[in-house]
């Protein structure tokens, strides 16, 4: 392992954190696969303090579990527990998109369609993680700017399992496509001014993706049983 290969910013529980975050939404660790501490402290270059504390960071998540005996590993979720999932956070995402689109101001308009533009353009070129960087960022927009603090604080408890299940629901190239048209759909009742056009295409854009989350679940193959310092490696590229 070079140590260019080592992320530079990973110097304490938190980036860590976030390193494994990211590479558990790509899919590049993957549900079932065990978190070495010792492998993950070689790997960062770090004491196994940090890399323990982020691993507990990823567990209130719900991203890893601890098993008794086993030590952690990245959290599995059924094809069930996923339309369950994707069925509450439609609810409470549509009911955040209603919001949004009923308090939206002109700048705010303009600003989620450049952001759209944008993402559009990654999706043409079929590049995949800096379209899915700016699609996150359009859903957090909306729940920021929803104005119902309790509704914003719901959503966020389930937010980061959900980018787990849009970022592998596009994997399907056809679910990719249906999701770029209902963005569009979005923006186009945004322009209407019509809340309850905005919350009926987010909520059925959810449930969509919960839909194709829960079939990858169930194609899945299993996965290895550890990650090791070789499976980091491999995702760095």
């Amino acid at each position: 392992m070079s140590e260019d290969r080592v992320p530079k910013t990973a110097r304490n529980s938190d980036s860590i954190a976030s390193d494994l975050r990211a590479r558990i939404i790509r899919g590049d660790l993957r549900p079932g696969q065990r978190l070495v501490e010792r492998d993950l402290a070689e790997w960062y270059a770090i004491s196994r303090t940090p890399v323990r504390e982020a691993i507990h960071l990823l567990n209130i998540e719900g991203l890893v579990v601890l098993r008794p005996n086993r030590g952690a590993e990245v959290a599995s979720m059924t094809a069930e527990t996923a339309r369950d999932l994707f069925a509450v956070i439609a609810e409470l995402e549509s009911l955040a998109a209603r919001e949004f689109a009923t308090r939206i101001s002109s700048a705010r308009l303009r600003e989620i369609e450049a952001r759209h533009t944008r993402m559009q353009g990654h999706f043409e070129r079929r590049e995949l993680e800096p379209y899915f960087a700016i699609n996150t960022a359009i859903h957090e927009f909306i729940i920021e700017e929803c104005g119902n603090p309790i509704l914003v604080d719901m959503i966020t408890s389930l937010m980061v399992r959900v980018r787990v299940g849009r970022h592998l629901a596009l994997m399907d190239d056809g679910r990719w496509s249906e999701a770029m048209d209902e963005h569009e759909q979005m923006i186009v009742a945004l322009r209407r001014h019509d809340p309850a056009a905005v919350a009926a295409v987010w909520r059925k854009h959810l449930l969509n993706s919960g839909r194709a989350f829960a079939e990858q679940i169930a194609r899945a193959s299993p996965s290895p049983s550890a990650v090791r310092v070789e499976a980091l490696e491999n995702s760095s590229g």
